[in-house]
């Protein structure tokens, strides 16, 4: 296969995601949220995590996190628990929790919505794919998750 931008994976994730993330950040944008704040909030909807731990999780350099944490503690949506001097872990508030709530059932919707476009099969093969990329360049062997 010859490569081009029609065939190129990189240009077709970069697009792709820029279009999901405008998509999504516009239907989220009355909650004061961005795909990365909501990101963030769903991670530690059950757990509590430092700032490396959810820049390891989402890909993100540590001053990215903490930029995005310290925008959701402006908002009162996150508070952080300090563990030592140095470290902290990032913990929803009420208010936060609130407002994930009804993040999540807008995600829910856009799930829905990404079904719909490609069916639950494929869209489950293409998540695996992307794991699977993921994986790879991160020198994680392949284990099969479905």
């Amino acid at each position: 296969m010859q490569y081009s931008k029609e065939t190129s994976l990189g240009f077709a994730l970069t697009t792709t995601l820029n279009m999901i993330r405008k998509k999504f950040n516009k239907k989220i944008k009355k909650l004061s949220l961005s795909s990365e704040q909501y990101a963030l909030m769903k991670l530690i909807e059950f757990e509590k995590l430092t700032p490396s731990e959810l820049a390891n999780i989402l890909k993100r350099d540590k001053a990215t996190i903490t930029r995005i944490a310290k925008s959701l503690e402006e908002k009162q949506y996150i508070y952080k628990e300090e563990i030592n001097s140095r470290s902290f872990y990032i913990i929803l508030t009420d208010k936060g929790k609130q407002i994930l709530k009804e993040a999540t059932e807008i995600a829910q919707e856009f799930h829905l919505e990404m079904i719909n476009i490609l069916g639950e099969d494929e869209l489950l093969k293409t998540v695996k794919n992307l794991n699977k990329i993921r994986d790879y360049f991160e020198g994680v062997k392949w284990k099969k998750l479905y």
